[in-house]
């Protein structure tokens, strides 16, 4: 099997960076992209490079001991996702909302293991 992109590793480092950030640093990194990105784009882009982590720890780029941070991490969103839980997915929630807290602590667990 052929090991992914390390574009692909950035992009996820990058994601669980912005996951871990302050809730207003998180929607001045929303707002300072060039086209309106909607919340659920944080979660997006972490989920397409989740998908990869077996294979970035097969090939030495990621440590096998962040698994299940990231993992975790993982099931946090997952929980928060779905036609009812959309409340979750807009700026205030971003700003005020419990589940986004335990998001950002969850997500600075793995950045701090990488």
């Amino acid at each position: 099997m052929d090991a992914p992109h390390p574009k692909q590793l950035a992009a996820l480092v990058r994601a669980t960076a912005v996951l871990a950030l302050s809730p207003t640093q998180q929607v001045a990194w929303l707002e300072s992209l060039e086209i309106r990105v909607p919340v659920d784009e944080l979660a997006l882009e972490f989920e397409d490079g989740h998908l990869l982590l077996p294979q970035w720890v097969e090939a030495g780029w990621l440590p096998p001991d962040a698994v299940p941070a990231f993992s975790a991490l993982d099931e946090a969103l997952t929980a928060m996702s779905g036609a009812e839980h959309a409340e979750l997915w807009t700026v205030a929630a971003l700003l005020e909302a419990p589940e986004w807290a335990r998001v950002r602590e969850l997500a600075a667990k793995v950045f701090h293991l990488l």
